[in-house]
C-alpha cells in the first residue's frame, strides 16, 4: 500500500525569483522564477543591442510578459523604463508582440534591435 506524503507540494508555488525592480507585479506571470537567467550576465555574446524608445511605448506590458530572460525593467508603477542588457539574449519576442512595433514607421517603435558595432582586435 502507498504511503500518503503528509506534505504534499502546492499547485501553485508562492512566487519568487526574478529581479523585481522594486515592482510586486514583475514576480507574477505563470512562470513564477526565471530559473537561472538572472545569476548569470550572458547578454554579451548577442551581436544586437535591444533599444528601449520610452516616447513610443504606450506601457502595455507585454514585452514584460513575453520576456524568458527578466530583461524588461518596470518601476514600481508598472509603467516600462528600459531593458537590462546584460539579460536580453536578443530572442526578439518583444519587438514581434510590441503594438508600437505594428506602426509601419521605424521611427515610432518603441523597441528596436541594432546591431552592435564589431569591435578591432
Amino acid at each position: 500500500m502507498k504511503k500518503e506524503n503528509s506534505q504534499a507540494t502546492p499547485l501553485n508555488p508562492p512566487l519568487s525569483g526574478g529581479k523585481s525592480h522594486g515592482n510586486p507585479a514583475n514576480s507574477g506571470g505563470i512562470i513564477t522564477a526565471s530559473g537561472s537567467t538572472t545569476d548569470y550576465k550572458t547578454g554579451n555574446w548577442i551581436n544586437k543591442t535591444l533599444k528601449f524608445v520610452p516616447e513610443n511605448c504606450i506601457n502595455c506590458t507585454l514585452c514584460w510578459s513575453v520576456c524568458p530572460d527578466d530583461a524588461i525593467i518596470l518601476d514600481k508603477e508598472g509603467n516600462m523604463i528600459g531593458v537590462d542588457t546584460d539579460f536580453c539574449k536578443d530572442c526578439g519576442l518583444c519587438t514581434q508582440i510590441c503594438p508600437a512595433n505594428k506602426n509601419p514607421d521605424p521611427a515610432k517603435h518603441a523597441l528596436v534591435m541594432t546591431d552592435n558595432e564589431e569591435e578591432e582586435f
